[in-house]
Order: structure tokens, then sequence, then C-alpha cells
């Protein structure tokens, strides 16, 4: 019996967002996927509340109550077959906005993950999730998180109980990004899978990210760091259990 080798390339998009600005972000949104297209890449993921920014206080304003602002990404992910995970205030009836990505696939519906544990403050602007999330994608499974998300040991350990063997986080980090890294290392490591990060590398919400996307491989070792300034699209390439990665830096 021929072995069917398991191959995936996922990305991390990082930019400096553009406060409130759903059309400007969804322009980096767009450069930085075609750029990942042109290197293979399966899927791609963007920073926490990538389409508007980090902005609590304007949140329930620019919250989507439905998904007509992704059409552009939609249309991009079947044009490239590649799945688009990007972050946005999402409605929910009767409560705060949550913090939500949006996992577009090619010619599939829409679905949304929402953020499931909260920064001290984020509650007054933000309800919370109550469901983890893992999809399939090509012959892998990807666990997603947003941020604080990877704070809670028990949310990797529930989302690779769920069949997880890929796990992603989408971020705002600052000053925290040495603890923030050091967690993501520790779960490739505990649960021998590959792990990425996906941040900001320009200000939002009052907060100054450092950039520094990365991915760790199954066993812990760092596979490759964007710079902490600058447009930047990390890529890594998983084959079977071997990761390999590259930085490209874009224009802006």
């Amino acid at each position: 019996m021929v072995s069917i080798e398991r191959r995936l390339k996922i990305a991390a998009g990082q930019f400096a967002p553009v406060r409130g600005a759903i059309e400007e972000n969804m322009r980096y949104h767009e450069l930085l996927v075609e750029r990942a297209a042109s290197a293979g890449v399966n899927l791609i993921l963007f920073p926490e509340l990538s389409l508007t920014g980090y902005e609590p206080e304007i949140a329930s304003l620019l919250a989507l109550s439905d998904d007509t602002c992704l059409m552009p990404l939609q249309a991009l992910s079947d044009k490239y077959d590649m799945t688009i995970i990007a972050g946005a205030p999402l409605h929910v009836e009767g409560k705060k906005p949550a913090i939500g990505a949006c996992i577009i696939s090619s010619r599939r519906p829409v679905t949304y993950y929402r953020k499931m544990y909260l920064h001290p403050g984020e509650s007054d602007y933000f309800s919370a999730g109550d469901t983890e999330c893992v999809f399939p994608e090509r012959t892998f499974s990807i666990g997603m998180s947003v941020c604080a998300d990877a704070g809670q040991h028990r949310h990797a350990e529930r989302t690779v109980q769920q069949g997880a063997n890929v796990y992603l986080n989408s971020v705002l980090s600052a000053g925290g990004y040495d603890k923030d890294s050091a967690q993501l290392k520790n779960y490739a490591r505990l649960y021998a899978m590959p792990t990425l990060m996906a941040n900001y590398c320009g200000p939002s919400g009052g907060w100054k990210p450092v950039g520094k996307s990365a991915a760790w491989d199954a066993s812990g070792e760092l596979v490759a760091r964007a710079p902490e300034n600058g447009t930047a699209l990390l890529v890594v390439d998983i084959q079977d259990r071997e990761c390999s990665g590259e930085v490209i830096l874009l224009n802006d």
C-alpha cells in the first residue's frame, strides 16, 4: 500500500491595522492573501479583530450581523481554494458582541468561532463564546483560538481532545509577547502539534503590538518568526511531522 503524504501550508498575515476602517484593513487582507496564494498556502490566519483593529470601545458599532462584508474574502477563498481566517466583532442577539474569528473556506458557508476567555476589562465590551472550534483542512484538523484562549491550558487540552493536530492563535500581543509565545511553544511540545501565532505590527486600541508572528513545530522548536515591524507573511510548510518556514516581507 502506498502511503499518502500529509501536507499543509499555513501562513500568518501580519500588518498594522487602521482603526475601525474595514475597507482599508480589507486591502491588507487581500494583499496578503494574494501573496500567500503565490506561495502555495492552503490556510492563512490574521490577527485578533483584524478587519476592524482591536477597538473595544467601538466594537458594537462595527459588529458583523451577516457575512456581507466578507464577500471579497470569500471570492479569494474560492479563487485560490484557500481557507482565510479573519477577525471581527460579531453581533450576538441580546448580548454584547463577541470577539470572532471568521473561517472562510472555498465554496462552503462561513463558520464563526467566538473567543471563549476574555482578558480583564474585555467583558465590559464583549461577551464570551462557549464552544471550542476544530475544523478539517486537507488531511489535518485545525484548532482555533483567539489571544487569551491560549492562556488557558484547558482550552488547548479540550481542542486537542476534539481532534486538533494544528493549533492556531490569532492575537494582539504587546508587553506579554514572551509569555504568549512560550505558551504556544509549550503546547506544540506537549501535544506534538505545530502551533502558529498571527500578531499585529502596529498600534491598535491603545496597545503597541510587537509583531513577531511565529510558528513552532511538533517538538516545540521555533520554525520561523516575522520581524517586529512591517507587513509580513510567515509561511509554514507541514509535511507529515516535519515543518519548515519562511518569512516574506511586503512593501506597505
